[in-house]
């Protein structure tokens, strides 16, 4: 079974405040695009067999892996598979990749191993995994809250073109939440598009990113990718996640050939158009 892992970008993203817990309390606008990994999955005799080139960590501690464990752990299957991982979304870029890996391999097995886990335990077990990974068994634009983990809404979108600037360094999420100052809020108004009197909503009227001045202050060079790439047309520019992709904004397909045109290219640093992923076009990309 092939699986297309879907990156993702953030137009929207408030830190609300400190948890009780120690997370940060959020409400952010997660969307798929349409940059994805490959995840093959293979039944084998027995075990978890991972093959993930440049995934930079032992087996055990990568996602992938820990998906299929509790997988196995959660349906009481005898645990057999192989599992590839060929890596196109860069990591620590702020995109998601091993969220949506992690949360692809729970997806590909339920369908495997003709599991029947609904949508409901998938994403339950997805949040076992981390923060992002519920999302990325929706696969849709949507505005969630709490650790980034609950869906509050979906959102619908004006289609847009997208430019990826993708640096050859990556952020650590958590040194850049270490720079954002946030009282301790336990109780939270809750915030949805409709308070906001949007039914379609244009993505660079709504661009915000509170790790922004966080992940500058750590990579002054972000701030450098965002001017560039105003000063190249887009509509909107920011930074996805906490980083270190920075993406701009642009009307259609010809308006972002015309700012990559325009833009000046940088030695290592990855230029990447996409759109996102809404509706029909996105398709089942679990064939």
């Amino acid at each position: 079974m092939n699986i297309q892992a879907p990156a993702k970008i953030n137009i929207y993203l408030k830190v609300v405040g400190r948890r009780e817990d120690g997370y940060h309390e959020l409400r952010t606008i997660m969307v798929p695009i349409s940059l994805f990994d490959e995840i093959i999955l293979e039944p084998a005799d027995a075990g978890i067999h991972l093959d993930a080139p440049g995934c930079n960590c032992a087996d055990a501690d990568n996602l992938v892996y820990k998906a299929a464990a509790l997988f196995f752990e959660y349906t009481g299957k005898p645990p057999g598979i192989s599992i590839r991982v060929n890596k196109h979304i860069p990591i620590g870029a702020g995109l998601g990749g091993g969220s949506s890996d992690a949360s692809s391999v729970l997806l590909g097995l339920n369908d495997l191993f003709q599991t029947n886990l609904s949508t409901g335990d998938l994403m339950a077990l997805a949040a076992r995994l981390g923060a992002d990974c519920p999302f990325f068994i929706l696969r849709r634009p949507l505005l969630m809250g709490s650790r980034g983990d609950e869906v509050i809404q979906e959102v619908s979108l004006h289609e847009r073109e997208y430019l990826l600037v993708i640096p050859p360094y990556s952020l650590s999420t958590a040194q850049v939440y270490a720079e954002v100052k946030s009282p301790l809020t336990p109780d939270v108004v809750r915030f949805t598009i409709d308070n906001k009197g949007y039914n379609v909503i244009a993505p660079e009227q709504w661009l915000e990113n509170d790790l922004e001045a966080a992940a500058f202050g750590i990579c002054p060079e972000l701030k450098l990718i965002k001017s560039e790439l105003i000063n190249a047309g887009a509509l909107g520019v920011l930074m996805s996640g906490s980083g270190s992709s920075v993406f701009g904004v642009f009307k259609d397909r010809d308006h972002l050939c015309n700012g990559l045109s325009r833009l000046e290219r940088h030695d290592g640093y990855s230029y990447i158009p996409t759109t996102t992923l809404t509706g029909e076009r996105y398709g089942n990309n679990r064939g």
